[in-house]
């Protein structure tokens, strides 16, 4: 399945705003599992082999980041259980090098596009950041959706102008890649 996204780093404080512009939206928590080489080989190619542990179901998937297109993924779902069970990966030479806790908020939705809200936590560290999922001819859509919360956040003077938030997307690295560059720098 090809996977087009959208997304950008927020910082703390963005997130508690945007996250109460929407007022009760529910929240849910989904739990990545990395595998790599203890190199981190695979990590290093632009390949992530995760363990996501979402309502109660943990699918196995290896998913292959584009070089020339950073809001393009490749994601290939391997098998789904209702436990965690490391042998898919385990059995290719890679073991679980740790976890990235997620708590989604979806913000927007509808048969083209779905925009999130996550706080992620991972190797003792938080990180925010807005994502946009869109269908393939749906990018213009996507970026409307963006554009449009840059514009509630420079109306509550957060922002000073709309493209300090249009800018970062494409900046930000994906969840695996900051991840991995923590472990990698040893700061657990």
């Amino acid at each position: 399945m090809t996977e087009y996204e959208k997304k950008l780093m927020l910082t703390e404080a963005e997130y508690d705003v945007t996250n109460n512009l929407f007022g009760n939206l529910s929240s849910k928590t989904q739990t990545n599992y990395y595998f790599d080489t203890g190199d981190f080989s695979m990590n290093k190619k632009g390949i992530t082999c995760r363990i996501r542990e979402k309502d109660g179901i943990f699918k196995a998937t290896v998913k292959n980041h584009s070089s020339k297109h950073y809001d393009c993924s490749i994601e290939e779902d391997l098998v789904k259980k209702t436990e965690f069970d490391p042998r898919i990966f385990n059995e290719k030479g890679l073991s679980c090098q740790g976890k990235l806790v997620t708590h989604r908020t979806i913000i927007y939705k509808d048969a083209l596009c779905e925009m999130v809200l996550d706080r992620n936590t991972y190797l003792g560290y938080t990180d925010y950041e807005l994502e946009v999922e869109y269908c393939e001819n749906s990018e213009k859509k996507a970026l409307w959706l963006l554009e449009d919360i840059a514009e509630k956040l420079v109306n509550i003077k957060l922002l000073g102008d709309v493209d300090n938030l249009l800018d970062r997307i494409g900046k930000g690295k994906s969840k695996s890649q900051r991840f991995f560059e923590r472990k990698r720098d040893g700061r657990c």
